[in-house]
């Protein structure tokens, strides 16, 4: 039998913010979602986390790229727009720099990933904002990030559907940490999973 592709060790790179260095969880060296990624895939594969703390998709075109397509990756995985909403970034531009990132990850042969935005209506941090404006917008963010994705053959990982799901107000204040917008540990886990099972899903 020949076996699937995927069954053989990968090299990981992540493409991110801060929620890719583990701000808001208890060891964040550990316990960020692309480490906690990387224990799922096969004996020997090899982790590249280029995720910069604050990083929009601009700097992640920049500064990340770049380092990206030196990896050779076979996997890419990428979550970025939060800090692109907080510093108000026209949803165009973020689009054409997500577009510009998935575009040079494409080049390298990775098989890509990309994660679209939570409901922010249900972090804290953005309590302040109107919660039907707010979900408007993020609603029009995700239809561009798929849009995107599909363009450049990527797959979405649905964190806004996974995160309305959550249904019980205790399992949800569990997953975000003291400053209302990063995950906890716990958090950063149920990250991971989504990434791996829509992964595994694509296979």
């Amino acid at each position: 039998m020949v076996p699937v592709p995927g069954d053989h060790a990968q090299v990981l790179v992540a493409i991110g913010a801060s929620d890719a260095v583990g701000i808001g969880a208890t060891n964040p060296d550990s316990d960020n979602w692309v480490a906690r990624l990387g224990t799922k895939l096969p004996s020997g594969s090899r982790v590249v986390n280029l995720g910069i703390s604050g990083a929009t998709a601009e700097q992640a075109l920049q500064q990340e790229l770049p380092v990206a397509a030196d990896a050779a990756p076979t996997l890419a995985a990428v979550w970025l727009g939060v800090n692109d909403i907080e510093q108000n970034v026209p949803l165009d531009a973020f689009g054409a720099n997500l577009t510009g990132v998935l575009s040079g990850l494409r080049q390298t042969g990775a098989r890509l990933f990309v994660a679209n935005l939570p409901d922010l209506r249900l972090l804290p941090a953005f309590n302040s904002r109107d919660p039907a404006a707010l979900d408007a917008e993020v609603r029009g963010w995700n239809a561009a990030i798929g849009r995107i994705a599909n363009e450049q053959g990527a797959t979405v990982v649905d964190l806004y559907t996974a995160w309305g799901d959550l249904k019980d107000a205790k399992e949800r204040a569990a997953l975000v940490s003291a400053d209302g917008l990063h995950p906890t540990s716990a958090g950063y886990s149920r990250l991971a999973d989504l990434f791996w099972q829509t992964i595994e899903a694509a296979k």
